[in-house]
């Protein structure tokens, strides 16, 4: 009896430090000998270059890669330190690198001859200018854990380094961020077997730029050409863009003066550029007379009119989760209350419209408000909508739209926050403060991730009881509120309601 009480101690000791210590792995991928860490039962590995190695030495994997060059710009109505504050944990920021393509990934402890796990691909946000996966907030430990998947986040260039807009390069080769998602969504496919991950259960996921990035994914490859067999769109869907690049043209045009790179667009222009230090570019990118850069339609890896290619039949025909959270606009609207002002600056495609004729749309609301219900609508709510509505029209299956209510006073980071752009985000990953979280938040994480983790597992099949397939208009119940009136449980936090999509469009004029 003695030596079977001494043997089960031992494996129970094996098995604890098996799962529950941080141990040294290696993993072999085209990236080369990936030296991880395995930690309370999940795979870690940080920092993975993105470039073919035939180096049989362990690469070092074990810390997160730099930031992308990151552009803060003083938008009219909010201050960059709001942005920095949400995207770039000033508290202890990343540092930042021209040489940043990064991948990090979790995945929970497997054997070879296990099934091979489902995969989802996190793009993260930041208006295409800022942002990084090298943040706290994206950890995918705690999801990996708890919801037996892999996660896998990605660095990709922003604003002027991954969309220049320049006539120097050719017309396809200017959205470099798009790009270099792409080429992360190859390494995916090329070696996420190895640890444990099926690629062809591949789901991408975003928020903000992010979505707008899944949208473009969506867009750009055919039927039965992706990477990946679903989507996650949270807070963005990028539904058209102007065909002539000239006016980021311009914007390029502008950045070279700046820097005294003054020669006719060409070779000589750009070796002139090439010259400037990254920190150089950044101060000025980051001033005030800097422009934002923004994608081109280039018609590789984003289309003018991704709508009309939808209901033509050229896009990805996937399932998909699209919405937005009951707040989305609120951080537009800090420190505004001239909605007169909004109406014909900030949003000045918006400028024939009264702020008589916007108010009526939002009765009872003041005009701080208002001004976060519009942007909300007009940037999130509304493509929401167009692309269902788009995809339903076409004949795509699964297509499941949400919209996200819950208010936390532990997350509430500027006045009038409520169900803010980016508030999800510390749910799904389950990143947010153990320290100050309510009960109800710590459930609704579990809960948004086992949402998630279901579609990704099963794409085919609704995300959670009672979360119909949507119906576009207002006169069915399709619509999902999520976590609603305190409902934060798996088996209540589905409310299915009539759309007001179609109800709180302004007639804003062609």
């Amino acid at each position: 009896m003695q030596f079977f009480f001494a043997l089960a101690s031992a494996l129970y000791a094996y098995l604890y430090s098996y799962l529950y210590y941080e141990t040294p792995v290696t993993i072999k991928t085209t990236s080369g000998v990936l030296q991880g860490l395995q930690t309370n039962g999940v795979l870690t590995f940080k920092g993975i270059v993105n470039l073919a190695s035939l180096d049989s030495k362990h690469n070092n994997a074990t810390g997160l890669g730099p930031a992308c060059v990151q552009q803060f710009p003083q938008f009219p109505l909010t201050s960059a330190g709001l942005y920095e504050f949400l995207f770039n944990n000033p508290a202890d920021p990343p540092p930042e690198s021209e040489d940043c393509l990064f991948l990090n990934v979790w995945a929970p402890v497997f054997k070879p001859q296990s099934p091979k796990r489902p995969v989802l691909v996190w793009i993260h946000g930041g208006a295409l200018a800022f942002g990084t996966a090298s943040v706290p907030v994206y950890d995918g430990a705690s999801i990996a854990a708890n919801q037996d998947i892999i996660l896998v986040s990605l660095n990709y260039r922003t604003n002027v380094f991954g969309f220049p807009g320049s006539p120097e390069l050719p017309i396809e080769q200017n959205n470099l961020g798009f790009l270099d998602q792409e080429l992360a969504l190859q390494w995916v496919q090329s070696n996420i077997a190895h640890f444990g991950g099926d690629p062809k259960q591949v789901t991408i996921m975003g928020q903000s730029a992010g979505s707008q990035s899944v949208s473009a994914a969506l867009q750009r490859h055919p039927p039965g050409n992706a990477p990946f067999r679903a989507g996650i769109m949270l807070s963005g869907a990028h539904t058209s863009t102007p065909k002539s690049p000239a006016p980021a043209f311009a914007r390029f045009n502008t950045f070279s003066a700046a820097f005294g790179c003054t020669q006719a667009p060409g070779p000589a222009r750009l070796a002139c550029l090439k010259q400037v230090p990254a920190p150089v570019i950044r101060n000025f990118t980051n001033g005030p007379t800097s422009d934002l850069f923004q994608p081109v339609a280039d018609d590789v890896t984003m289309f003018s009119d991704p709508l009309e290619r939808i209901r033509t039949g050229l896009t990805a025909r996937v399932p998909f989760i699209i919405g937005n959270t009951q707040d989305d606009g609120s951080i537009v609207a800090v420190g505004l209350t001239d909605l007169a002002e909004f109406l014909s600056t900030t949003f000045a495609f918006l400028e024939s419209v009264t702020p008589a004729q916007a108010r009526a749309f939002y009765p009872g609301l003041n005009d701080s408000l208002v001004v976060s219900a519009i942007a909300r609508d007009v940037i999130f709510l509304c493509p929401a909508e167009l692309w269902s509505g788009a995809a339903v029209g076409a004949g795509i299956s699964n297509v499941y739209r949400y919209t996200y209510g819950p208010v936390f006073a532990d997350l509430q980071l500027f006045p009038g926050a409520g169900a803010w752009h980016c508030s999800e985000l510390f749910e799904i990953f389950g990143t947010f403060n153990v320290s100050t979280a309510t009960p109800a938040e710590v459930t609704l994480s579990r809960t948004m991730q086992t949402l998630i983790a279901n579609f990704v597992k099963d794409p085919a099949q609704p995300p959670a009881d009672g979360w119909p397939k949507y119906v576009p208009g207002n006169g069915t119940r399709t619509l999902a509120k999520l976590a609603y009136e305190g409902n934060v449980q798996a088996n209540d936090v589905v409310q299915a309601v009539e759309s007001d999509a179609m109800v709180r469009v302004l007639a804003i004029p062609d």
